[in-house]
């Protein structure tokens, strides 16, 4: 099942959106995008190149960033598979990356086609021929080789030739992604995460064959055309990738082609992609940021925005890649799913969307499957039903969604030794972890929440140089899996280990408390119809951001803001000064009584409940709404520490009766957010609020499970992330 020509462009304009370009700018490219991707006889073709294995860095997850956008290419945006062509590890050698550019791209595409380039690898740079001290961005192919004394020269391929290929392309419908950073900062890794940059200075210069072939692209008719370029990080950040529980890929890659599986309506485009670019700075910080680049922007005819990127086709969680077994099981791709949620989907339930089902409010499906086993981004399924509703077997290409979200009682906190730690350390901190329920001790290179390790006398913030694991000394400290630090963790020089996380366990508590609320998000899958706003009360009244659970809505198209006040131009990740006052706005759209319950988590851990017991125990009725904090009153003051913070509105028709029972909060009463004493049991009892919310419709399906079962027709939580700055 694939997407709608036109549906490229506005999938595109929110990558565009979110990565930092403008509106104006957006428009002036997008114009030609919507008027092209309208065409019937558009053609969509796609180049796509991952390097794992280099001589002497090897890198894991650039093939599966390859598998990522071609899965995504091919069942979210209707291409055809014989239209995409992968080069990956030995095949992806300079002269065949240029040559496959020129004999499937630009040799093939026509004025109007849709094209896109991807390369997952490592990056560099290299001198200039008539500049020596200028240097230039470069990909480093399979092929790399090492400049010697008397011949200076490397096999990579320039940037600037990448750039001028896409403009010699037929159409200007094309993209480039380009997931490498170019900059290295004096080692290759930390754990898990791993950096795309090759491993030596930069003391090469380009062999005389790229310099030909770039020549040769010069005298080209379209070298001034606009062209789009995404890229993982700025010039001089890094761009990494991380390991999770059985695959590798790129933190851009796979938070980009994720928000992809579950594009939500233009009229909240920025939605998808500033929870890509949040998703990033989660694991990397500031190091690493997104961006779109762009050159040549002309003038275009104007668009109506909001009308022509809207998305009329249902998100997904995932396709169906296969039958078996007699047509009992399938195989499926789930590239939709958080990271968090597909560590522990198995025993989950999802829905096969009917073909000829556009509406939503007709919940026609072909089958449900039960989730037996799952490795990496794939699964098996085991087909519980039939319906009679739509003709035919399932095939390949059908769109999945939840239906029901299995999750184990026993989540816990994993904590990766940072490789700087000493033997006795790390036994000592092993020793003292296991003695804490629920959070484990890794070793450096395993799958990890966060990671524990020396912290450096002097932290120069948010910069490659904090990662240096040669630069710490002897206070510990948790830090983000790509070793940026955990605001307030750090401890006082001479502690002994064991004393260290003695001093974490409260924060380590709390983050797991955010890790289990945060396994609720489903804003894309949930059918109860609800809508919040997060609205600035001063320095300037207005609406910043707007959330709803997409599936609920028969169109797929958000409710428009109401009035001047409530529109925003926000692209990003949005930013809030410290001392802004904050409100949020919950509507019920629902034709049921709903329950809402707001947390509110900082970049410390720090857990945070915002309204009063009162308010959670109060129903909203159908048609009605309810602000956090109440109507009326100053609004909550953006507090705390410096750096991204998430709140969740969670919503559910059940009431929240376990997690007021466990609520235990500071004694200030008369301020928000009320910070709360025991927030694991807190978070613990909303997850068995909402398991028993869910009890009916789970046992209407006949699934028997010891798990937590949550079924998605009546809870939605709504994400809103930020930067507190």
């Amino acid at each position: 099942m694939g997407l709608k020509r036109r549906e490229f462009l506005q999938q595109a304009g929110r990558v565009l959106a979110a990565l930092g370009i403008s509106e104006a700018g957006w428009l002036r490219l997008g114009s030609r995008y919507s008027e092209a991707l309208a065409q019937p006889t558009a053609r969509k073709l796609a180049l796509l190149v991952g390097v794992d294995q280099y001589p002497d860095s090897p890198l894991h997850g650039c093939v599966t960033d390859v598998e990522l956008q071609r899965e995504l290419l091919i069942y979210r945006f209707g291409f055809a598979p014989s239209d995409i062509l992968t080069l990956t590890d030995a095949r992806a050698t300079r002269e065949n990356i240029e040559t496959a550019f020129v004999s499937h791209l630009s040799e093939q595409a026509k004025p109007g086609d849709v094209v896109v380039f991807h390369f997952s690898g490592c990056g560099s740079r290299v001198s200039s021929i008539d500049s020596p001290a200028k240097m230039q961005n470069s990909l480093v192919p399979a092929d790399d080789v090492v400049p010697l004394l008397e011949n200076r020269s490397v096999n990579d391929i320039l940037e600037e030739t990448l750039l001028q290929l896409v403009r010699s392309l037929a159409t200007e419908n094309a993209i480039a992604i380009l997931d490498t950073s170019y900059s290295y900062p004096g080692f290759l890794k930390n754990g898990n995460f791993r950096i795309r940059s090759r491993p030596r200075p930069t003391i090469g210069q380009p062999s005389l064959a790229e310099l030909t072939f770039a020549k040769g692209l010069q005298s080209g008719k379209n070298n001034s055309r606009a062209i789009a370029l995404l890229s993982a990080a700025a010039n001089s950040q890094i761009a990494g990738e991380q390991q999770w529980n059985g695959f590798t890929a790129g933190l851009f890659t796979y938070a980009l082609t994720q928000t992809l599986w579950l594009a939500t309506p233009a009229s909240s485009f920025s939605l998808s992609f500033s929870r890509a670019a949040g998703t990033v700075e989660q694991r990397a910080g500031l190091s690493q940021q997104p961006q779109i680049r762009r050159d040549n922007l002309t003038t275009a005819p104007a668009l109506n925005f909001a009308t022509s990127l809207m998305l009329n086709s249902a998100a997904a969680d995932g396709a169906v890649t296969g039958v078996e077994d007699g047509g009992k099981t399938v195989q499926l791709w789930l590239g939709g799913l958080s990271a968090g949620v597909l560590e522990c989907c198995e025993g989950s339930v999802f829905a096969v969307d009917a073909k000829e089902s556009d509406s939503l409010e007709d919940s026609s499906y072909t089958s449900r499957l039960l989730l037996r086993s799952r490795s990496g981004l794939s699964a098996k399924a085991q087909i519980l039903d039939k319906l009679d509703r739509t003709e035919g077997q399932l095939t390949a290409g059908d769109l999945v969604r939840e239906e029901i979200r299995v999750l184990p009682r026993n989540i816990g906190l994993t904590v990766a030794l940072d490789s700087g730690l000493e033997r006795i350390e790390r036994v000592d901190a092993t020793s003292a972890f296991a003695t804490v329920p629920q959070i484990s001790a890794v070793a450096s290179e395993q799958p990890a929440d966060f990671r524990f390790g020396r912290v450096p006398e002097t932290i120069v913030a948010q910069t490659p140089a904090a990662y240096e694991p040669a630069l710490y000394q002897g206070r510990y400290g948790l830090f983000s899996v790509g070793q940026m630090p955990v605001p307030d963790t750090q401890g006082d020089g001479g502690e002994a280990v064991k004393v260290a996380v003695q001093r974490l366990i409260p924060q380590l508590k709390a983050l797991q408390a955010a890790k289990l609320l945060r396994l609720t998000v489903n804003e894309t899958s949930s059918r109860l119809k609800v809508r919040a706003v997060l609205a600035t009360l001063a320095p300037q009244a207005r609406v910043m951001v707007q959330r709803e659970s997409v599936r609920a809505s028969g169109d797929y198209r958000l409710q428009p803001l109401s009035g001047e006040t409530e529109k925003s131009s926000n692209l990003g990740i949005l930013s809030l000064p410290i001392g802004s006052r904050i409100q949020y706005r919950l509507y019920n759209e629902s034709g049921r009584p709903v329950y809402a319950a707001v947390f509110s988590s900082d970049s410390a851990g720090r857990l945070s409940v915002l309204g009063t017991e009162e308010g959670m125990s109060r129903a909203i009725a159908p048609g009605d709404n309810v602000s956090v904090p109440a109507a009326g009153a100053l609004g909550l003051a953006v507090s705390g520490a410096l750096g991204l913070a998430e709140t969740l509105i969670i919503v559910s028709e059940g009431k929240f009766d376990r997690a007021m029972a466990a609520m235990e909060m500071q004694q200030t009463r008369d301020t928000l957010p009320l910070v709360l004493l025991n927030p694991l049991n807190v978070a613990r009892a909303v997850l068995e609020d909402l398991h028993a919310a869910s009890i009916p419709g789970v046992q209407k399906l006949g699934i028997s499970t010891d798990d937590l079962a949550l079924d998605v027709n009546v809870w939605a939580t709504l994400s809103f992330v930020y930067r507190v700055v």
